[in-house]
């Protein structure tokens, strides 16, 4: 069958009532608050629920990969989401969607995304075991689906986590009864539920996909990308239905069996995705893979980004570093520093761009954030040959939406005319931690020394990349840590530098310089985006 035979077929099927991107629970019942701690709700940036997930580690929600379009954080720690607040919210950092994923009728609908921060583990929010080796489930074995979302066919959807006790459907049964020429399931998954019983899932949305990708206005309340959990674990990913009246007889309920892609699952969360792996380095010094497998290598043992926070510095005066940006997601969780240079333009790290929304400006205490401070971000340019912060051209400029008022509290910071050799001391700031695990929420500034950039190189175990620049964090207990990549170092009172990463596990990192991306290096860049939006 012609590939696109089959995904036109399957997509009609939709329209006649096979149902994704969205499955509810039905005939099923409110979870008990002490189960299932591992769920999670996906929402977009309206806090609008999406679709399901559960937790695998503490950084990392397996879903299925049609639910990647627009959303941006995921809700663990409560089954009520009248109940969701800024504690339990976190943004997705990174989504790693199946490579061969097309659509869910031709399989590989499985995603993993990475979480901006670890989920703290506690009595709310525990992950879920996946299978060790791949599985074959006994038929008519008893397993458990889960999921927010419409309790029976036309009735109204709810907000409290329900779940349902469902039947594996055997999976000859199931081809068979999917089997409609030319369409055939897709390898790799399991059936349960839907077939001779009232119980399992459905959906209130009967958009294609293309629709739904295309229209933000789609309305689905639902919770494709749940788990189907037999004996305690994580064994399939709900993908699709066939029923629009939720009573679907005919056709049991399909989904991905995770236990097929437990090597796909084990090399994600070890590194970053083959789009991100292709590192340039100069000819000849080192294989471009040997450099990424160091970079984030030495990343897991310690070196940190996406956020660094100042070490040992002091609070900044209130009249002074009048450019400094919060750059904060949809929830207001502070994601990264930034600094204005124009009065529509902040710049910071091309490695701050996942789910940041709007920057915050004119305060140094971010408990004292309202409307009349926050601009949301209206473009973000992020550098063309940025892949990963060991690569360099971390840099990115973000157009806000609209102009900052330039006033006692606002102002903008200068940028080097031409490239510059700093030496000597210069300034770093940011919000976050003054010590490991110790976090703030006002503007902290700390003095650092500028080091050779030989010397520099010498201390790093792989290449630097090219246009950098290197101060602290080197024979001091001096420099950034975790919160504020996307700073500036400001010297002479000119923003040379934009924090990228550095080595530290523990803050104290006296072996590694800090590592700042060198702006004076990517100024016909900047000019040229500038120019545009004269």
């Amino acid at each position: 069958m012609h590939p696109l035979h089959k995904f036109l077929l399957f997509h009609l099927l939709a329209s006649l009532g096979r149902n994704a991107d969205g499955s509810e629970i039905i005939n099923g019942e409110l979870a008990p608050e002490t189960s299932m701690l591992y769920m999670a709700s996906l929402q977009d940036s309206t806090g609008r629920h999406l679709c399901g997930g559960f937790l695998i580690r503490d950084d990392f929600v397996l879903t299925a990969a049609h639910c990647e379009p627009r959303i941006t954080h995921v809700v663990l720690g409560t089954h009520d989401l009248k109940r969701v607040n800024a504690d339990n919210k976190i943004s997705i950092e990174r989504k790693y969607k199946h490579e061969s994923y097309e659509n869910e009728g031709n399989g590989n609908d499985i995603m993993l995304l990475k979480l901006s921060r670890k989920a703290r583990l506690g009595k709310n929010v525990k992950p879920i075991q996946l299978p060790n080796t791949e599985i074959k489930i006994k038929d008519k074995s008893m397993c458990n689906v889960a999921g927010w979302g419409f309790t029976r066919t036309g009735g109204e959807a709810v907000e409290g986590l329900q779940e349902v006790d469902v039947p594996i459907v055997n999976l000859e049964v199931c081809k068979k009864e999917w089997k409609i020429d030319p369409f055939n399931l897709p390898a790799n998954v399991l059936c349960a539920g839907g077939y001779g019983t009232k119980k399992g899932f459905c959906q209130v949305c009967f958009l294609s996909i293309h629709k739904k990708i295309n229209e933000a206005s789609s309305s689905s309340q639902g919770d494709s990308g749940g788990p189907l959990v037999c004996s305690g674990k994580a064994v399939g990913v709900v993908s699709f239905n066939k029923g629009a009246n939720c009573d679907y007889p005919d056709a049991p309920n399909v989904y991905t069996d995770v236990s097929k892609y437990l090597t796909w699952i084990k090399d994600t969360l070890k590194r970053e995705p083959q789009e991100e792996r292709q590192v340039t380095c100069r000819a000849g010094i080192m294989h471009p893979l040997h450099k990424f497998l160091l970079f984030h290598l030495l990343a897991y043992l310690g070196r940190n980004a996406d956020g660094s926070e100042i070490i040992n510095g002091e609070l900044a005066p209130e009249t002074s570093m009048l450019y400094m940006a919060s750059l904060q997601d949809s929830t207001g969780i502070h994601v990264c520093g930034g600094f204005l240079i124009r009065d529509d333009f902040v710049l910071t790290a091309a490695h701050c761009e996942p789910g940041i929304t709007h920057v915050v400006l004119g305060t140094h205490d971010l408990k004292r954030v309202n409307a009349d401070n926050k601009i949301s971000i209206e473009t973000k340019h992020k550098h063309k040959s940025f892949r990963n912060e060991g690569s360099g051209n971390d840099i990115m400029l973000l157009k806000l939406s609209k102009k900052a008022s330039l006033n006692r509290r606002v102002q903008t910071i200068p940028l080097p005319t031409s490239v510059m050799n700093e030496q000597g001391n210069c300034q770093v700031a940011g919000w976050g931690a003054t010590r490991t695990r110790g976090a703030v929420d006002d503007l902290r500034v700390v003095d650092v020394s500028i080091i050779n950039l030989e010397v520099c190189k010498g201390k790093w175990p792989f290449d630097l990349p090219d246009n950098v620049l290197c101060a602290g964090g080197y024979g001091t207990n001096k420099g950034f840590c975790q919160g504020d990549s996307g700073g500036p170092l400001v010297c002479r009172g000119k923003a040379v530098g934009v924090v990228s990463f550095n080595k530290a596990g523990n803050c104290k990192y006296p072996d590694a310089p800090n590592v700042y991306t060198d702006v004076s290096k990517y100024l016909t860049w900047i000019d040229n985006i500038l120019k545009h939006y004269k």
